[in-house]
This record gives structure tokens, C-alpha cells and sequence, in this order.
């Protein structure tokens, strides 16, 4: 099936030739009118006639008055339209002599960008063979009193009109529909490195679902393990102290484990924004005791909210990755603009190439320390994505790296 613009743009495009041709007919009007002011003998009838035609076939295409006939496509049933009423408005008026013969391009032009080149073809064929029979069939030039001089004079400044109308419909049609082929390009090529991450991702999820389940059984001997030591032990203070903090580990990564079941779902529990960030982070901070962070802005109130497992997923990925940037320090700035959440977690070791600026959260990319940037910032970008949001990474103007997390809370209020 051959691409044309129509395929891109089908509506926009027909919507588009609908004004143009009211534009077109205003103008005839105008001309005819202004024609008939300086004494130039027509039969007005019959032009009145062709233009009258034409203004009834666009007002039924504008109003989809031939939606019930079907197989007949509306834009090129007008493109034949405009190619009659011009072989019309030619014959009562000089016929092939007539400058205005040029404008049999335009409907050509827009048939071969719009519709498929068969159309296009039988089109251009039309409009050959009416343009070549007016060469033998037409009403005779429009004299003013038999001045020949006058009459080059009118062809003249017809031709100049000709080439000025056909300019403007060319440029201004031709360029504004390949300004949005290069929007729709652009818009498909984001597409495809979304899929492209997407499936990355279902790569990932399945490598994990099958190292969970892997792991359950080692991690729940070593667990067994762990307690019996415990017991046998329990008179040895500095060993005991050693195997609960073997337990405590083994207890995280079976959490861990449990979390690959609950990312998909939503929680439940509402609670005033600020408060349940700050539940969150206390929690984290009990699993990375050597981390220091600094938190700037409210740590209680704000908005109702409940998030996800995977913001919160997203969230630790970008701080772990600070923590371990940034030497075990991590400055965390929360605020509330509008009905978003802004959050920005900086390190102040290191900084990101303009390479990995541009790529950030698009690929999986290698970590290179301390800029600390792998596969934790394309999960968290994919994650905020999915929830609305977004994930920017940036080099801080008082050193390190900062990134800034948007999540809107519009919908997620009970």
C-alpha cells in the first residue's frame, strides 16, 4: 500500500482543501464581478452557473452530505470538480487563450500528494484532454471594443495573476503539509524508541520474574539457615550480632522478591502527600544508614495521594543512584507547583556528558561513576512515564548532577 499524504493527514487535508476552495470561489466572484465593472462582455449566466455548481458539490463535502454514497471518495470527487468548473469558466471566456488555463496544475498537484497515483494520472489525463479541447470549442476572447492592444494587455496581467495564485497555492499548501510530515516523522520515530524501551522492559520483567523465582528457595534455606546459627550462637555476642544482621538482609531480600507481585497494583491507602513521602524515605533510610540526606521543603501536609508501588521503585532508583554517586551524601528538594508533585535529587560528584544527557532514561547505558547513571534512570523514566510524569537528568551549576522527578497528582486524589 503506497504512502501518500492522505494516509498521514486525511482529514486535516480534506478539511483544508474544503477552505481553499471557498477561497477560490470568493475570488472568481470577485474577478467576475470586477470584470464586468470594466465592461468586459461575458456570458454571466453560464459563469454564474459553473461557480454555483462548484460552491454546491464543497458545501455537500464540508457537511458529509455523500457519507451514503459509497466508493466515492469526497476529495477526489472535488479535485473532478474543480477541473470541470475551470474547463466551464474557460470555455465562456477565450477558451486555451485564457491565462487562467494554468490552474488546471494546482488539482493536479494536490491529486498526486494526496490520493493514489492512479488518481492522480487519470486526473492529469482529464484535465489534458478539456484543456486541449478548448483549443476547438470555446466562446471568443472578451474584446472592449475591439482593442487588440487592451486584450494582450488583460492576458498579460492574467498570466501575472495565474502564476501569483498558482505560487501562493503551492508554497502555502505544499509546505505546511510537509512541515507536518516532518512533526509526524518525529512523532513516529518517539514511538518507536518507546516500543523499542518497551520491550527492553518486557526483556527485563521476564529476567526477573525468572531470577525470583530462582531465588525463593536459596533465600529461604538461608533464612532457615540464618535462625538455627542464631539459636546455636546466642552466647556469642559479636557472632549473634553479625547473624541478625544476616537475617535482617535476608529479610530485605525476600521483601524485595515479594515487591515483583505488588508493583503492578495500586495502593489503596490515601494519604496527605508530604506524610507519605516522608513515611517512604524513612523507610529507605533505614535500609542505606550510611547515606546523609538533606531534605528541603514540607515533610507533612499537601494534597491526599497514593502512588503506585512503581513511583515509589522509581523514587529509591534515582536516590540510590545519587547515594552512590555522590559519596554517600543526597539533597532531596520537594515542592508542590500547581497540581504536580516537583521533586529533585542532586549529588554533588561528578556530571553526565552531553551523550549521556542526550540518551538519559532512553537506553540502557552502562553506569559510569560518579556520574551514576544505568538501567535504575530507564526504569524510573519508563515508570513516571507510564504514571503521566516525567524524568529529566541535568548537570548542577554548583557541580554534580540533579535529577528532576514531575509527577501530576490530578486523578489520584480519592
Amino acid at each position: 500500500m503506497p504512502v501518500t499524504f492522505s494516509s498521514l493527514f486525511p482529514g486535516d487535508a480534506g478539511a483544508r482543501i474544503i477552505r481553499l476552495r471557498w477561497l477560490m470561489l470568493l475570488a472568481a466572484s470577485v474577478l467576475l464581478c470586477a470584470l464586468r465593472w470594466r465592461g468586459i462582455v461575458l456570458p454571466w449566466a453560464l459563469c454564474a452557473q459553473a461557480l454555483a455548481t462548484l460552491a454546491v458539490i464543497n458545501l455537500a463535502l464540508q457537511f458529509n452530505g455523500l457519507a451514503r454514497w459509497r466508493g466515492i471518495n469526497p476529495l477526489a470527487l472535488g479535485l473532478f470538480a474543480d477541473v470541470l468548473a475551470l474547463t466551464e469558466i474557460l470555455a465562456f471566456s477565450g477558451g486555451a487563450a485564457n491565462p487562467l488555463a494554468s490552474l488546471y496544475l494546482p488539482p493536479i498537484l494536490f491529486a498526486a500528494l494526496l490520493l493514489p497515483v492512479h488518481f492522480a494520472w487519470t486526473l492529469g489525463g482529464l484535465s489534458l484532454l478539456a484543456y486541449g479541447s478548448l483549443f476547438f470549442w470555446h466562446l471568443p476572447w472578451p474584446l472592449a471594443g475591439d482593442d487588440a492592444a487592451y486584450a494582450f494587455t488583460l492576458h498579460l496581467v492574467g498570466m501575472w495573476l495565474t502564476f501569483a495564485l498558482s505560487m501562493v497555492l503551492i508554497i502555502g499548501f505544499v509546505s505546511r503539509l510537509a512541515g507536518e510530515l516532518v512533526l509526524r516523522e518525529a512523532a513516529l520515530s518517539a514511538a518507536r524508541e518507546a516500543q523499542l524501551r518497551n520491550e527492553q522492559l518486557v526483556a527485563l520483567g521476564v529476567q526477573a520474574a525468572s531470577a525470583a523465582h530462582t531465588l525463593s528457595t536459596p533465600l529461604g534455606t538461608l533464612s532457615l539457615l540464618a535462625d538455627e546459627l542464631a539459636d546455636s550462637y546466642a552466647d556469642d555476642p559479636e557472632l549473634g550480632e553479625d547473624l541478625r544482621l544476616m537475617q535482617q538482609q535476608l529479610a530485605v531480600c525476600r521483601a524485595g522478591l515479594s515487591r515483583l507481585r505488588e508493583d503492578a497494583e495500586v495502593s489503596g491507602e490515601h494519604l496527605p502527600l508530604f506524610d507519605a513521602l516522608a513515611a517512604r524515605i524513612a523507610g529507605w533510610r533505614t535500609l542505606r544508614p550510611d547515606v546523609a540526606l538533606h531534605w528541603q521543603g514540607p515533610q507533612s501536609g499537601g494534597p491526599l495521594f497514593a502512588a503506585d508501588h512503581g513511583f515509589w521503585a522509581a523514587l529509591f532508583n534515582l536516590l540510590n543512584n545519587a547515594a552512590d554517586a555522590g559519596g554517600g551524601k543526597v539533597e532531596l528538594a520537594a515542592a508542590l507547583e500547581g497540581d504536580s508533585l516537583q521533586l529533585a535529587i542532586t549529588n554533588r560528584e561528578g556530571c553526565l556528558s552531553a551523550a549521556q544527557l542526550a540518551r538519559a532514561g532512553l537506553a540502557m547505558l552502562p553506569s559510569d561513576k560518579p556520574a551514576g547513571m544505568g538501567i535504575g534512570v530507564l526504569l524510573s523514566h519508563v515508570t513516571l512515564s507510564r504514571l503521566g510524569g516525567s524524568l529529566t537528568l541535568s548537570n548542577d551549576q554548583a557541580g554534580g548532577v540533579r535529577a528532576s522527578l514531575c509527577l501530576p497528582l490530578s486523578g489520584r486524589a480519592p
